[in-house]
């Protein structure tokens, strides 16, 4: 009766030790496998994108919104701003706030400038991506940031126009 009862659970648990192990050396659960994407504003395309282990993201975006767009400020969060979803929660670069003043976190860090023509141009844009607690979001290789892009643009022939939009929400891993 015992020994009935001991290869019965010995041949349990090795059966089910080998499906644990086939589970784990599989990748199911690794986190690297999660699908890079890029869903874009409307009037907007993500043709290429990148985020570095330093937190440093890259974005070639072009555009179709009926002219040309001067890109003054870019920004990468992890999180929208809880008030204004057009806001960046953290890790604003020249981003207008509310009071129309730019902003920068931190102060004058990693800034780019962009024209995007309309149609038949793109522009490549770089920021730091932030995470949630305000913290620049540098991650180890092979490890996926989700968040949200954001730009602040005029559009030819409207200089003191200012438009601000939450151009992109991304998952991107770390290269």
């Amino acid at each position: 009766m015992s020994l009935d009862f001991i290869i019965s659970y010995g041949v349990a648990f090795i059966i089910i030790s080998a499906a644990i192990y086939i589970v784990m050396t599989s990748g199911i659960f690794n986190p690297t496998i999660i699908p890079e994407n890029c869903v874009p504003a409307p009037s907007f395309v993500c043709d290429s994108y990148g985020i570095n282990t330093t937190g440093a993201m890259v974005i070639k975006l072009s555009q179709a919104t009926g002219g040309t767009i001067n890109v003054t400020g870019v920004a990468c969060s992890e999180n929208p701003n809880s008030t204004d979803e057009n806001l960046p929660e953290t890790g604003n670069i020249d981003i207008l706030g509310y009071s129309g003043d730019s902003g920068s976190y931190p102060p004058g860090t990693f800034t780019s400038n962009g024209v995007i023509i309309y149609s038949d141009g793109y522009g490549v844009l770089n920021a730091y991506c932030y995470a949630s607690d305000g913290a620049i979001d540098a991650q180890p290789l092979g490890n996926s940031f989700t968040g949200y892009i954001f730009i602040n643009y005029t559009t030819t022939g409207l200089p003191s126009q200012h438009t601000l939009i939450k151009v992109a929400s991304v998952t991107m891993k770390y290269t």
